[in-house]
């Protein structure tokens, strides 16, 4: 529709229902810039436009929690960073694309997010391979480049960091119960069972 006010709108909504079933923290929105049709997870982009997503993630996020009062909640801007780009659109697999398309497409969504003031981040489960600098970053959850450097740091994010489902386990050395490197790179809180 290309209206950031109806987004912010749904977000608000979507507050006021969550707030209903006595629920605080809500893990949207949703920030892939989906680049694959074969991506099963498509449905839950907002756009191939990267500024859009960045419009659209200000305004849910500023729906959702709104002024923190009793009708809002906490969003989870999702998943950090590149879940969208992944090759030939596999789940969870590695997004092989470069600096600059992973900070001005697949890093947009998380500019308009901290513009309103997201407080919680979800890395992704997917890998980024920057191929043309010769970096390969593995697992976001793993990642202390991406969590620690990029979206603390550089990004100014100073809100939690949670894993997604399981995602500590998929990183070599580690299990589902047990993951140091997750924690040292930036997990404030891993997501288990």
């Amino acid at each position: 529709a290309h209206d950031p006010a109806l987004i912010e709108e749904i977000g608000a909504a979507t507050a006021r229902a969550v707030r209903a079933t006595g629920v605080e923290w809500v893990f949207a929105p949703t920030l892939a810039v989906a680049q694959n049709a074969r991506w099963g997870r498509t449905y839950e982009s907002f756009s191939t436009d990267g500024p859009l997503v960045r419009a659209y993630a200000r305004a849910y996020v500023a729906g959702l929690q709104g002024d923190f009062g009793d009708h809002h909640v906490m969003a989870t801007a999702k998943h950090f960073i590149g879940d969208g780009a992944t090759q030939n659109g596999t789940d969870q697999g590695d997004a092989k694309v470069s600096l600059h398309d992973m900070i001005n497409v697949h890093g947009s969504g998380y500019f308009g997010a901290l513009e309103a003031g997201v407080q919680s981040v979800m890395a992704s489960y997917s890998s980024w391979d920057d191929a043309a600098e010769g970096v390969n970053y593995g697992k976001m959850s793993g990642a202390r480049a991406l969590l620690t450097d990029a979206l603390k740091h550089k990004m100014g994010f100073d809100g939690f960091v949670v894993s997604d489902w399981n995602a500590i386990g998929q990183l070599p050395g580690c299990t589902n119960a047990s993951c140091p490197q997750a924690i040292n790179a930036g997990i404030d809180m891993v997501m288990v069972p």
